[in-house]
């Protein structure tokens, strides 16, 4: 999907930016679409699958249903698939088939969120902080498709140009929130505090650590319920003070997941013999990336003033592409690339990866986040920022070329992945 309508897409809508130096060259329909096939197609079928895989196993149990588990890949491809197509130019029977798409998505992600809570129940033994954040990770899968099939029927069906942007202006951003601070963040959160000290080496979770991925827990959901509620409430309002409380939202999300993120210990030296680029090397990179986001994401305002400017879509733009490939997608990579099976005998060199991945991707988003604010003050940036999209596509297809082959080999890859997945993750030393 990411090869495809994913980044593939978004390589070429900015290759037509930098051509027009207009951020605004391709039309927001086109820029949606591409955005959902990443939001359910790349990022999506990640958490589906992963989840169906190991989360029974995280919880001691087995997956309900599982055949009804397996339907869920085909009918989310195909609905990814339509909407890309449908919501790109939504005129006529279009627009009906794009929101028919979204509806298709949302039933999907509520049924994989039944069939985990159905598994849940089964759970006997205490629960962790890990799963707090995998519980919340997904409402908030259900929440944002929600508004995301709500947002898609009123931007493809909108009366005229007047009330599109408003609803873009209005309910964009906090969808995104929703997506990317809530669903992705509090999986990854969830995911790591269960699979990094076995996979990784990180230090384990002691009860200190624990306690306070907990503590953390509370302060972080509600700052991201702050971020969706305030800021669509002070567009309709045009309430300074709502304003500031929507950014004092924003402060207190960020101080919490740079908290809670820190608690990981990412960078605490690997009790395990892993090479010098294993995937562990990209869930360090993927954490710098994060504090770069946060870091942009607090400063947004203050780039907007001192540049005059109601609001920097360019700053917005580089803001979220820091967390989105810098953060998330080097996660989903580094953890898919730990458990993908291993070649025969391959020994301490099949823990490795090839390094134009680690360089393509890394090149690529810091060229795109540090240009694409660049063209703020210059039109000679778009040039550069259109040509990140082809650096990180470039980097997503070696990856490809060296992970698919693992994945497909005969055998039992899954089982045997699973089978050193649920070892890594069974307790820590505390709880025995």
């Amino acid at each position: 999907m990411t090869l495809t309508a994913g980044a593939g897409w978004g390589a070429w809508l900015l290759i037509r930016i930098a051509v027009a130096r207009d951020l605004t060259a391709p039309s927001i329909f086109e820029v949606n679409a591409h955005g959902q096939a990443q939001i359910y197609g790349w990022m999506g079928l990640f958490i589906v699958g992963f989840a169906l895989q190991m989360f029974p196993s995280f919880w001691g149990t087995r997956l309900v249903a599982p055949r009804l588990g397996r339907a869920l890949l085909p009918t989310m491809a195909g609905a990814v698939l339509l909407r890309s197509v449908a919501e790109a130019r939504p005129a006529g029977r279009f627009a009906e088939l794009a929101v028919a798409a979204g509806a298709v998505q949302l039933a999907v992600v509520v049924t994989f969120v039944a069939l985990l809570v159905l598994t849940a129940r089964r759970h006997t033994s205490p629960w962790r902080a890990a799963d707090r954040y995998l519980a919340a990770g997904l409402a908030w899968f259900v929440l944002s498709s929600v508004l995301d099939l709500r947002h898609l029927a009123r931007t493809v069906g909108a009366a005229g140009r007047e009330a599109l942007l408003a609803e873009i202006a209005t309910w964009q951003l906090p969808l995104r929130d929703l997506q990317i601070h809530g669903l992705a963040l509090s999986m990854i959160l969830g995911v790591s505090l269960r699979v990094l000290p076995g996979l990784f080496g990180t230090p384990v979770i002691d009860a200190g650590r624990e306690r306070r991925a907990r503590r953390l827990f509370w302060p972080l959901q509600l700052a991201i319920l702050a971020e969706a509620v305030l800021f669509p409430l002070a567009m309709v309002t045009k309430s300074p003070p709502v304003f500031v409380g929507f950014w004092v939202a924003t402060v207190g999300f960020a101080v919490t997941a740079v908290l809670a993120a820190a608690n990981l210990r990412v960078f605490a030296r690997s009790r395990l013999d892993l090479p010098s680029l294993s995937p562990l090397a990209f869930v360090r990179a993927a954490h710098v990336w994060l504090g770069v986001s946060l870091a942009m994401l607090v400063a947004g305002p203050l780039w907007s003033r001192l540049l005059d400017l109601p609001f920097s879509h360019a700053w917005h733009g580089a803001t979220r592409h820091s967390i989105t490939v810098g953060f998330v997608s080097l996660m989903m990579i580094a953890v898919a690339s730990r458990i993908a099976p291993r070649p025969a005998e391959s020994g301490f060199a099949g823990a490795a990866l090839p390094l134009a991945p680690f360089v393509l991707l890394n090149l690529g988003c810091a060229l795109r986040v540090t240009q694409q604010v660049a063209t703020d003050l210059t039109p000679e940036a778009f040039l550069p920022a259109g040509a990140s999209g082809l650096i990180e596509l470039a980097g997503l297809t070696w990856w490809a070329a060296w992970i698919v082959p693992r994945l497909v080999r005969a055998g039992q890859p899954f089982a045997t992945a699973r089978a050193t997945l649920t070892r890594a993750t069974a307790s820590t030393p505390h709880e025995r």
